[in-house]
């Protein structure tokens, strides 16, 4: 845009806008308005271009979803007539930023492969870079670290390659962290601990405090693969002295959050309610209701790793809520792509490579990458169908919630490896029972699993539930340190059954099989409990020993 071309007027409008970006969001949507009205007005799609554009980016940055979606889908079709490619791309990958964010990776990944195209045929490998690791970022939140260190190796190659250029030690770190994570994620510590040294030696010095922070959880949680537990503990203080109020979580997010989640796993609940506390109001005001969801995920590991069930449920009840809240979201940013793509007339044009891409993602987001279960995500989709079936023929639901007795004494003599193939074997047991009509399972997390029975009598849904728990016994999966009496790895089960009614949710299922297991797991391990009624007046023992 050649702003010489333009009045005096708009000139100082124009400058006004850059001054004021990211400093007072008020002046910069005044400025903004005024200049769209001009570029309306002369038809200029310069104008309409970089005054919508500024105007997302501003919304973005105050965390204003509606606004920012609005306007920039309303950016693309002038900037694309004006052949603005570096805004297009940048426009792209703070929608797939905002989109992940959000919880909707296949909407993230769409419009970021829009930017590496615009990047590749334009040439614009200054803004590819911060595609790729966006990208990275993208691969690691579903648990596919092998695509995340492609696009963490394409950034990383990059910058190494212009040293020169401003903040390159700040986008090394990234670099670094990006891939150090991405190592660790495939367990292979060795690797990630080559780009701890890099870190050590050729970042920290010149980094802030502040900055230092992000470096300091990866290596908290790489120094505890290794069993490096001094330096682990000496990161832990290192980030409980540095984080303050101040910090952007939202751009560290991930970071404190799996940083976090460690300090659950290492039972350090102290420094676990540190951080949680100091997280939490920040990430409130983000207005981000799925990191809001993350972080809930947390506090529900925590009140159940402290036998806490007041709060559990307490907690437990705001998470349904958040996730209702979550699903309005998607909703809208499904309408907001929609007229994306309809105004740019591209829906016809949309290349094979995304389609390919978005269906691989939609499959990797939906399972869990250990066992090749359902994970999370495809069980509360699953469950609100089912849910509503059952509701509309009047039919009925049981949902079971099991564990693995004594997994973490499993775990911890055997080892992670040896934790997982017993994970997996349970897990495979598990699936066997889909041969059955109506039944569907997912890994709910850790050791925990969901099984879904619809149009099943509760004698029939008790029945496969044994069938089941004879499986696992008898394949006898040796667990020494196990405290049930036959040192075999077994299950413990709780199950609710019943006919949905108006007013019901899964959740409310869900949550009940979960207090019948709680149950169990406190009078005795290696049972099936099965419950018919929403007080528990009706829930009844019905097998001690799994025979």
């Amino acid at each position: 845009m050649d702003v010489n071309a333009y009045s005096a007027e708009i000139q100082k409008l124009i400058q006004d806008v850059q001054d004021s970006r990211g400093k007072d969001p008020q002046i910069t949507i005044n400025c903004c308005r005024e200049l769209e009205q001009y570029g309306l007005s002369l038809n200029d799609n310069a104008l309409i271009g970089f005054a919508r554009f500024s105007l997302g980016e501003t919304y973005y940055l105050m965390n204003d979803t509606a606004n920012f979606y609005r306007e920039m889908v309303l950016c693309l079709e002038p900037l694309k007539q004006i052949k603005e490619w570096g805004y297009l791309t940048m426009a792209n990958n703070m929608l797939g930023i905002m989109s992940l964010n959000r919880g909707n990776a296949p909407f993230a990944m769409d419009y970021y492969m829009q930017a590496v195209r615009y990047c590749q045929e334009y040439r614009l490998p200054d803004l590819e870079w911060v595609v790729h690791m966006n990208m990275g970022n993208l691969y690691l939140n579903i648990g596919n670290p092998d695509n995340a260190l492609v696009h963490f190796e394409s950034g990383y190659q990059y910058i190494n390659h212009h040293k020169k250029a401003e903040n390159y030690v700040s986008t090394r770190t990234a670099a670094c962290i990006g891939l150090g994570k991405a190592y660790l994620m495939r367990g292979e510590a060795a690797l990630a601990e080559e780009y701890d040294h890099i870190l050590e030696r050729e970042c920290m010095p010149h980094l802030l405090p502040m900055e230092k922070l992000v470096v300091y959880c990866f290596k908290a949680r790489l120094y505890h693969e290794q069993n490096r537990h001094e330096e682990c503990e000496a990161c832990i203080g290192e980030i409980r002295n540095t984080f303050t109020a101040d910090v952007p979580v939202l751009d560290v997010f991930d970071d404190l959050y799996d940083f976090t989640d460690m300090l659950l796993t290492t039972e350090h609940y102290d420094d676990y309610l540190f951080m949680y506390k100091a997280m939490e109001e920040p990430t409130r005001r983000t207005g981000i209701r799925n990191l809001e969801k993350k972080l809930l995920v947390l506090k529900l590991k925590y009140c159940k790793a402290t036998d806490n069930l007041v709060d559990y449920a307490a907690n437990a009840m705001e998470y349904f809520e958040l996730d209702q809240l979550m699903e309005q979201e998607v909703g809208m940013m499904i309408s907001n792509t929609i007229e994306l793509r309809s105004r740019l007339n591209e829906l016809t044009n949309i290349t094979k490579e995304v389609e390919l891409e978005n269906r691989v993602l939609q499959a990797k987001s939906e399972t869990d990458a250990l066992t090749g279960m359902y994970n999370r995500l495809k069980l509360s989709e699953y469950a609100d169908e089912a849910f509503v079936r059952s509701m509309k023929n009047h039919s009925s639901l049981a949902i079971e919630i099991l564990d693995i007795d004594y997994f973490k004494e499993f775990n911890d003599n055997y080892g992670h490896q040896a934790g997982d193939k017993c994970i997996w074997f349970v897990a495979n047991s598990i699936q066997a029972l889909t041969k059955y009509e109506g039944v569907f399972c997912a890994r709910y997390g850790g050791d925990e699993f969901v099984i879904i029975y619809e149009g099943y009598t509760d004698k029939e849904v008790f029945g496969m539930a044994q069938e089941l728990k004879r499986t696992i016994v008898n394949a006898a999966f040796e667990h020494a340190y196990s405290k049930v009496a036959i040192k075999l790895v077994t299950i413990s089960q709780g199950i609710f059954w019943g006919i949905p009614e108006g007013g019901q949710s899964p959740w409310n299922y869900l949550h009940a099989a979960d207090a019948l297991l709680y149950k169990v797991k406190k009078k005795s391990r290696n049972s099936i409990m099965l419950g018919h009624s929403m007080d528990g007046e009706d829930d009844e023992i019905l097998s001690e020993d799994g025979e």
